[in-house]
């Protein structure tokens, strides 16, 4: 190819991917507007708040996943759980799905049975076949068949989805699982039952709620 047909060719290149661009762009703003998730367990009213934000797909998501359950389970009366969404795309193939199987859960009122399911079942459902595993989940927990196969393709899931996300990027967050308890990031917390009880019995005393859990 000559001179005049490479500069053709890379001018073509460039509109078409400006093309690109321009209609994510489109398509972005074309989504329905968005809060992000509200999947939250335990004391709603808490003033102790532990926020994680997961990637279903997330080797260390699932090794902390007993731990959370446990505590969820241990301070339900007293602590706000709470739990959004971060698929990283780029390196787990199915957490977007996943996400979006939770949320289309959530809006049967079910996320936490769906979440639990999902994490439960990461081992087999990552070497494929995800989306027929994530059905017999949301079968196995008694949701609608055909409102789930709706809202997993529903624009308002996307676009909780990329609020989570939004939101992850505003408060730094790069890797999963990132917990906060009220508002302020947990470094680099111990996965332990103990470790974590501390962290909100500390919190629970400096709310003044007076309601650790020993």
């Amino acid at each position: 190819m000559n001179k005049t047909g490479w500069i053709i060719f890379s001018a073509v290149v460039v509109l078409f991917l400006g093309g690109l661009i321009a209609l994510n762009k489109m398509n972005q703003a074309n989504l329905p507007q968005s809060d992000g998730s509200n999947n939250v367990y335990g004391n709603v009213e808490s003033k102790v708040t532990l926020t994680e934000f997961i990637d279903f797909q997330c080797e260390a998501c699932y090794a902390y996943y007993p731990t959370v359950k446990e505590l969820k389970e241990k301070y339900k009366d007293t602590v706000k759980f709470e739990v959004k969404n971060f698929p990283i795309s780029s390196g787990h193939q199915f957490a977007r799905m996943a996400a979006a199987y939770g949320e289309a859960a959530a809006k049967q009122g079910k996320f936490w049975e769906m979440h639990d399911k999902i994490f439960e079942g990461q081992k087999t459902w990552e070497r494929g076949g995800a989306d027929t595993y994530f059905k017999q989940y949301a079968e196995d927990i008694g949701l609608d068949m055909a409102k789930l196969d709706t809202d997993v393709q529903d624009q308002m899931t996307t676009a909780t989805i990329n609020a989570d996300l939004k939101l992850a990027k505003e408060l730094g967050v790069n890797a999963t699982p990132t917990f906060f308890l009220n508002g302020k990031k947990v470094e680099q917390p111990e996965n332990s039952v103990e470790a974590f009880s501390k962290l909100l019995d500390n919190a629970l005393s400096e709310a003044g709620s007076g309601d650790t859990q020993n």
